[in-house]
């Protein structure tokens, strides 16, 4: 899809406040869930929302960039773009010819691999600077590839653009799309009530009969949305660096874009073996949220998603561990950016013994009246935003926190800063004012947030990629228990200086200045910002459809960061257009 930046920003409102992932007050998810288990491995979750006229429906394979290897890295991305091709029925003039044309091009792009192993060895001995490089191109790698866009123009001559989405958007669904991550792929929309059996059919149809059509012309797609997410973006590549420099040892190191020599060299063949053991039923769980009839929507999973072989092969394990950092590490950058600081610190995985405490002490650390901001935007006015972030992931955990500073101030200033605030925390705690409001905050948020049947939805998938489904209300429970002596606890254990990795950003002097409406928001929302505006304007265009079209799901506390952008997206149309 043209859309998958697009569907990062929308999904960042809904799980940007991922701590409260658990039900409020005395109603449990698991007393509203019905789990059933197809013979095939495949879970679905059944969740009755009496008279909302939309069903919310979707599906989470548990299967990220942490599942990939070095060589195929990215691969868990590039299935969220294919599973949207069709399948044998669905996106083709001809499937004959479709799947003549595909064996084609597989035949054609081996041949092509050698030719590129021999590039990869010039440019390893320092003949030549990169891979693209015009002098490594053979006469018979010229003649490839002509052979190989010749194959694809008659492709796409035989495809029929898009028909997935627009089977959806005929029968009034909206909002299709997915995203990846490190640990699932979850794949999403909504259906009116008397379309569900479309859902069913539809979803696992493309499971059922995958063809990975346009998979060598679709990683052209991923290489420009790497380019706007990592080299279009002020702090892009800086950021990748760290983030490998932070993982080391561990296979969240690679970017979940993957690498690009990765992402040029992934096979169809490699794809197919990749989608059998990871995209099997027994691999899958799916969810629906709505006004249904129970007995009718078990007969419809059994019906269709029954009918998918269960996988042979089990998923396999990730089985390397943290290897202990021992001593501080500090990286530091020149970047088209206001300076800023970041401390990470590995910490605990999903729903681990100390994660509660780590997501308490996360949203005591944020918002305008959390301590950093406090401290270093009000108090000591040296920041223009300040927070923290708690990463729990299902193998392992990060604990950020970080600032941007006034153009005057030194990334050493603000990081001395926020690691004074840490210091308090160790030695005396928080109140418990402090404490309690935190908690009151949460299971408001929770409350409000549970009553979207698209909310339930994403919370369900999304906790059942990580952990099991079930662990909403324990995790949540956990964190209403969560004390002083947790958070001194935590602090104490994470945060010291041999296991701090640093992130320190300089600016340029002929950087471009930062537009000052950005200063309340936090950092993770300017990444989406410049993100999104670094996009041609007619991509844009496309966005803001889908930008109002998606505008009922954008959280209350998220509705300032959305008229911003929203305003941004039409003046650079406009400007186009003048």
């Amino acid at each position: 899809m043209s859309t998958h930046l697009l569907a990062r920003i929308l999904l960042s409102f809904s799980l940007l406040f991922q701590l409260t992932i658990a039900t409020a007050g005395s109603t449990k998810m698991t007393d509203q869930v019905k789990e059933v288990i197809l013979d095939n491995g495949m879970k679905i979750l059944l969740v009755k929302r009496a008279g909302a006229p939309n069903i919310a429906a979707g599906w989470v394979a548990h299967v990220g960039s942490a599942n990939e290897r070095p060589g195929i890295t990215g691969i868990s991305h590039l299935f969220e773009h294919m599973m949207f091709k069709g399948s044998k029925i669905i996106g083709t003039k001809d499937n004959a010819i479709d799947s003549d044309l595909r064996h084609q091009l597989d035949q054609i792009r081996d041949k092509m691999f050698l030719e590129e192993r021999q590039q990869r060895a010039s440019v390893r001995s320092g003949i030549a600077e990169k891979m693209s490089d015009a002098s490594l191109e053979t006469d018979n790698m010229k003649k490839l590839k002509a052979s190989f866009q010749d194959l694809i123009k008659k492709q796409r001559e035989n495809i029929v653009k898009d028909e997935f989405d627009k089977i959806y958007t005929e029968a009034g669904g909206s909002g299709m799309n997915a995203f990846t991550n490190q640990d699932m792929t979850v794949y999403f929309n909504q259906v009116p009530k008397n379309k569900l059996e479309l859902w069913f059919w539809m979803e696992s149809e493309r499971l059922y009969q995958p063809v990975f059509r346009e998979f060598y012309s679709e990683r052209d797609v991923v290489f420009e949305e790497r380019r706007m997410r990592t080299e279009s973006t002020p702090t892009g590549q800086q950021d990748e660096v760290f983030s490998s420099l932070f993982w080391r040892g561990s296979t969240y190191s690679w970017p979940v874009v993957g690498w690009p020599s990765d992402i040029a060299a992934i096979t169809r063949q490699q794809a197919e073996n990749y989608f059998n053991i990871f995209y099997a039923p027994n691999n899958i769980t799916a969810a629906i949220v709505g006004d249904f009839d129970e007995a009718k929507a078990i007969a419809m999973a059994k019906k269709y998603f029954g009918r998918i072989p269960r996988g042979t092969t089990t998923p396999p394990d990730v089985i390397t561990m943290e290897t202990p950092q021992r001593g501080e590490v500090t990286y530091t950058a020149e970047v088209d950016a206001p300076p800023s600081a970041t401390s990470a610190f590995r910490t605990t995985a999903f729903a681990g013994k100390n994660d509660p405490a780590l997501q308490v002490l996360e949203s005591l650390l944020n918002g305008r009246t959390g301590r950093l901001y406090k401290r270093l935007v009000l108090k000591d006015k040296i920041a223009t935003s300040a927070g923290s972030s708690a990463d729990s992931r299902k193998y392992d955990g990060m604990f950020s926190i970080h600032a941007s500073g006034n153009s005057d101030v030194s990334p050493a200033q603000l990081r001395a800063a926020y690691l004074d605030e840490i210091e308090k925390i160790k030695k005396d705690g928080v109140t418990e004012q402090e404490l309690q409001k935190v908690k009151n905050n949460l299971g408001a948020r929770k409350f409000r947030r549970l009553r979207e049947p698209f909310q339930v939805l994403i919370e369900l998938l999304y906790i059942d990629g990580l952990r099991e489904w079930s662990a909403i209300d324990d995790y949540f429970d956990r964190i209403m228990q969560v004390t002083n002596a947790d958070i001194i606890n935590v602090t104490r254990q994470y945060f010291t200086t041999e296991n701090r990795a640093n992130k320190l950003y300089t600016r340029k002097k002929d950087a471009t200045p930062e537009d000052p409406a950005l200063a309340g928001f936090s950092d993770q929302q300017k990444q989406m910002a410049r993100q999104l505006l670094s996009m041609p304007v007619d991509k844009l265009k496309q966005v803001m459809g889908k930008l109002q079209q998606n505008q009922s799901q954008v959280p209350a506390e998220q509705q300032a960061f959305f008229k911003y952008l929203m305003k941004k997206v039409e003046e650079k149309i406009a400007g186009a257009k003048g």
